[in-house]
């Protein structure tokens, strides 16, 4: 019976390891390969925290280290998930700030193993390679628990399983709250965030950290259940097999990664009884080979993200395009004085070296229009709303908003401040649904705070409904409110051109900068878009959009304003523009 138990606790181990691991990689997207090293970092701290202290009968010819705090094990799996809490910031500080993607990678697996040579040398914490001894176990009601005595065993299996059912219900909480949609959007989008006026820092560190938290207190566990260890324990292909597990199984989706760790847990045994000592070299081949042949033949794992999610989730009622209206109208900002300016850009200059690409443009967006920037190819039209937002910074000039000097501002100041934009190339969340694809720009969300969902979960959870029920007004005014629960890489291209702009009205910014709505979107979804633009017009709010198309202009827009080489040539009407013969051969060419 204990051989069974402690195959179970092998595998509840690696499945809460897989599972935290999952919050970062499937849900935020960041793949990290030190998760063993933290797990050994509870461990090692734990051990030290627990261990009886020093006395004067401690021999000092005793191989590696058995003395430490004293500390009841509760107190010392605190201390350990503290402790690795704040190891995974020496990670994420640099990653959060300056690298991705594989450097990424890099960064963590140079953790792993300098972390695990550390533990190798540092004789007087660690115990050196002979590592620590005598780590009491768990005792809860004079019943002890720890995988040295049979009975015990069976009972720290139970009690790992307990734990592990708790780790995925934080996990799973965390990351299918608006925690985890700030995560998704983050994986799939990170600019996204900042356009919305959402920092993506905060919700990275604090995932960075959770992550390492619990593999830290599982660490602290595994410590007390085996009374002894080595740094041995915590190498690097543990951290390989804790990412095969996720990827295994499906990354996002928690019930994949739970079939993963059985899958991969129960292998060594099996192989063993199979194939006896042999099968030790053959672990690591048959994991990668069966890493290879997933990604070959299944790449988004045995149960993909989104598997079993059901339709119809959180929307009370059907919106009409009327009611949305209505609904919307009344939280739109108030509009100032008949001819008042919302945005005022004067003197903008920017270059790349020798390119000049903004040459000193000034003009002005009235408050409540539809106002164009209109030009030839490399006009700088884009690069203006790069600065406008805070993107780029100009090298000289000032953007001033509502009479304010936003210029230095950063992205997400100015989004706060009440500029969003949309992006030539649409930048929405493909794997996330249409709905959490708006809602995710909804301002004021205290679910997106660890503190909130912990402390005052109710609140969370009425607010959410409440920002699910605006994410469905913005798509109503878009018609496309019946699209809400599919996935938005399933949609059109001009339907995801909807959902982009349905974002921005999410937001409640008053003004509202699109980048080329119509470009890639076939014609018969023009229209589409084009009403939509209007009706943020009938919202009142202020609308400047760059557009290559005259037809969609002329429709839209109040008034325009002509760039070429990043200098304003001339403004007024689209039409009273291209009727001057010299701004007609600069647009179309002569």
């Amino acid at each position: 019976m204990s051989y069974y138990a402690q195959i179970a606790i092998n595998i509840l181990v690696l499945l809460s390891l897989g599972v935290s691991l999952n919050l970062l990689l499937g849900y935020a997207g960041r793949v990290s390969m030190a998760q063993s090293i933290l797990f050994g970092v509870g461990a090692f701290t734990a051990a030290r925290f627990a261990l009886p202290p020093l006395t004067d009968s401690y021999s000092s010819n005793v191989s590696g280290v058995g003395y430490g705090l004293g500390w009841p094990w509760w107190a010392a799996t605190i201390a350990a998930i503290v402790v690795t809490f704040l190891a995974a910031l020496i990670i994420s500080l640099p990653a959060v700030r300056l690298v991705k993607g594989e450097y990424l990678i890099l960064l963590t697996l140079a953790f792993q193993l300098g972390g695990q040579q550390l533990m190798t040398v540092w004789d007087t914490v660690t115990g050196g390679p002979f590592g620590v001894a005598g780590i009491p176990s768990i005792k809860i009601g004079g019943l002890s628990f720890s995988t040295l005595k049979p009975d015990s065993t069976v009972r720290f299996a139970l009690l790992m399983l307990v734990v592990a059912i708790i780790i995925i219900a934080i996990t799973w909480a965390l990351g299918e709250s608006p925690f985890g949609r700030l995560l998704k959007t983050l994986r799939e989008q990170e600019s996204v965030l900042p356009s919305v006026g959402k920092s993506p820092v905060r919700p990275e560190l604090l995932t960075f950290g959770i992550t390492a938290g619990i593999a830290g207190g599982v660490g602290a566990l595994f410590a007390f259940s085996q009374g002894a260890m080595t740094p041995v324990n915590f190498g690097l292909d543990l951290s390989i097999l804790i990412v095969s597990v996720v990827v295994l199984g499906g990354v996002g989706n928690l019930w994949g990664t739970i079939v993963g760790a059985i899958i991969l847990g129960a292998l060594d045994p099996i192989l063993s009884n199979f194939v006896g000592d042999a099968a030790i070299p053959w672990r690591a081949v048959i994991y990668g080979g069966a890493l290879v042949v997933m990604m070959l033949v299944r790449p988004q794992g045995l149960i993909p993200e989104g598997f079993g999610r059901r339709r119809g989730k959180g929307l009370a009622e059907d919106i009409s395009l009327d009611e949305a209206m209505v609904r919307l109208s009344r939280v739109t900002v108030a509009q100032g004085a008949e001819g008042a300016s919302a945005l005022e850009v004067t003197g903008l200059k920017k270059s790349f070296g020798g390119l000049v690409a903004v040459g000193g443009a000034s003009f002005t967006i009235p408050e409540g229009k539809i106002t164009a920037l209109i030009g030839p190819n490399g006009a700088g039209k884009t690069t203006i709303f790069n600065m406008i937002t805070g993107t780029m910074k100009p090298d000289e000039g000032t953007v001033v908003l509502h009479g304010e000097d936003i210029t230095n501002l950063s992205v997400v100041e100015v989004a706060r401040k009440g500029i969003a934009r949309s992006f030539q190339d649409v930048r929405i969340c493909e794997q996330m649904t249409v709905l959490d694809n708006v809602a995710v720009a909804v301002p004021g969300q205290p679910g997106e705070g660890i503190a909130s969902l912990v402390f005052r979960p109710l609140r969370a959870r009425k607010v959410e409904r409440a920002v699910r029920q605006r994410a469905l007004e913005c798509l109503a005014l878009f018609g496309i409110a019946d699209k809400a629960n599919e996935v938005v890489g399933e949609l059109s291209y001009g339907d995801q051109k909807l959902v982009a702009i349905a974002r921005l009205l999410a937001t409640d910014a008053d003004v509202l900068l699109l980048d080329e709505p119509t470009s890639g979107v076939d014609p018969a979804n023009v229209e589409g878009v084009m009403q939509g633009v209007m009706r943020l017009r009938d919202l009142g709010r202020t609308v400047c959009l760059v557009e290559h198309s005259v037809h969609f202009v002329q429709r839209l827009a109040d008034r325009a304003v002509f760039l070429d080489q990043g200098i304003v040539l001339a403004e007024g009407t689209v039409e009273e523009l291209i009727n001057q013969k010299e701004l007609a051969d600069l647009y179309f060419g002569s």
